[in-house]
């Protein structure tokens, strides 16, 4: 969960500093290309009127001069009236104050507002015409050039709302995805629960008969006529302290959290060593066993957890095989993974059963926890593997163990 949160926040917060850089450069190049625009349009209109203004002396040809960026223009002759300007009323009146200079040393703009309240961009120049020299000033509207601007601050708002509509979007999965792991956790817990109070009842059933047993022959041994019956009984009591310990074992196996320490095995050894453990009790039942191991493949395990799963799973095979029969162990690799096959020629396992083997708790003996397959799916969980089974009423099983090969 926590990598899951750390790209959800990551991949919106690169976004954003990429996008605000992105519309912070935009918005700031935004005033000074429109000012370049408004430049490039003063000094080419500019040029168009000193033009008309040479070739007219009486610069009546200026009236008929207009384009759609030109708010205004006037020529001003150097005793400062206006010689031309696009509002007839203005022409012969003086253009500057008293306190005003009649030229300007060089070319000046700036922007300013007409009576109006429309913002215009007032360039001022010199032209020649007529052998003499004018001050030009030129207003132009800037709502065309303007545009570069507001099209920079739309674009800031547009990109404010695409990364606010971004967060919103990504808060709400996180939400989402703590409020489903709360979720998860709590249905964790409650089949924890559950599987407790199985295993209460489960425990409960199974030491009860023991203990009944365990006592009917305790008091049995009390009213024993001789030695010889006394032991008999004792014996009995014995069978049964050791069909509650075997019970016990199983619970605090299933239960163990701790893995233990992991270490290079050579899977070949371990399995003969388990074949050497079962084969008196093999041999009693008439169940051959034979192994194809490799010596070469290994394993990264806990030994004495991946030995608990052989044995159970080899002794499954023995007591499947009531009438003899033969059981192979083989192992072999493939790929990153090293595959452990169990498989006996017993009585096999029906349908309905086998969608339950893994169950805990779940058996179809008349006497057993029902932890025994569980435990093993379990230990192969625990070290990155898996364990699945095919099997044929009347033919036999075949259990495969999954374990990643060691490095």
């Amino acid at each position: 969960m926590g990598k899951i949160t750390r790209i959800l926040i990551g991949i919106p917060l690169c976004f954003t500093v990429l996008v605000a850089w992105f519309a912070w450069s935009a918005f700031n190049s935004a005033p000074p290309l429109a000012t370049e625009n408004l430049r490039g349009a003063g000094l080419s209109i500019s040029a168009a009127i000193e033009q008309l203004a040479v070739a007219d002396a009486s610069f009546r040809s200026l009236a008929r001069y207009t384009t759609p960026d030109i708010a205004y223009f006037a020529l001003v002759d150097r005793q400062g009236f206006v010689r031309f300007h696009t509002n007839q009323g203005l022409i012969g009146q003086p253009f500057f104050s008293a306190a005003q200079k009649k030229f300007p040393v060089s070319i000046s703009e700036q922007r300013e507002r007409l009576g109006t309240g429309e913002e215009v961009y007032l360039l001022r120049t010199k032209v020649h015409a007529n052998h003499d020299e004018y001050l030009l000033v030129l207003a132009l509207h800037t709502y065309r050039a303007d545009q570069v601007i507001r099209r920079a601050k739309t674009g800031v708002t547009v990109v404010s709302a695409l990364t606010a509509a971004l967060w919103g979007l990504t808060l709400l999965l996180l939400f989402m995805l703590r409020r489903e792991e709360r979720h998860h956790k709590e249905m964790n817990r409650r089949e924890e629960m559950a599987r407790l109070g199985e295993m209460g009842a489960v425990m409960a059933h199974e030491i009860r008969n023991p203990l009944a047993g365990i006592k009917g022959f305790a008091q049995l041994v009390e009213t024993a006529a001789d030695i010889g019956q006394a032991r008999l009984h004792a014996e009995k009591i014995v069978t049964q302290s050791l069909r509650m310990e075997a019970l016990v074992n199983d619970l605090l196996a299933f239960a163990r959290n701790d893995q233990g320490e992991r270490q290079i095995t050579d899977l070949a050894s371990l399995i003969r060593e388990c074949v050497e453990l079962l084969r008196i009790e093999a041999a009693a039942q008439q169940v051959e066993m034979k192994v194809v191991a490799p010596t070469s493949l290994k394993a990264h395990a806990v030994v004495d957890r991946i030995t608990q799963m052989l044995l159970n799973l080899m002794k499954n095979a023995i007591q499947a095989m009531p009438e003899g029969g033969v059981q192979t162990i083989s192992l072999r690799q493939q790929g990153d993974f090293i595959h452990i096959s169990i498989r006996d020629s017993g009585i096999g396992i029906s349908p309905d059963h086998l969608q339950r083997i893994f169950d805990p708790f779940w058996t179809s003996k008349t006497q057993g926890t029902g932890l025994g397959l569980a435990l093993c799916r379990k230990v192969a969980e625990e070290h990155g593997g898996n364990l699945t089974v095919e099997s044929s009423v009347g033919v036999g099983s075949n259990f495969v163990v999954t374990l990643p090969v060691g490095k």
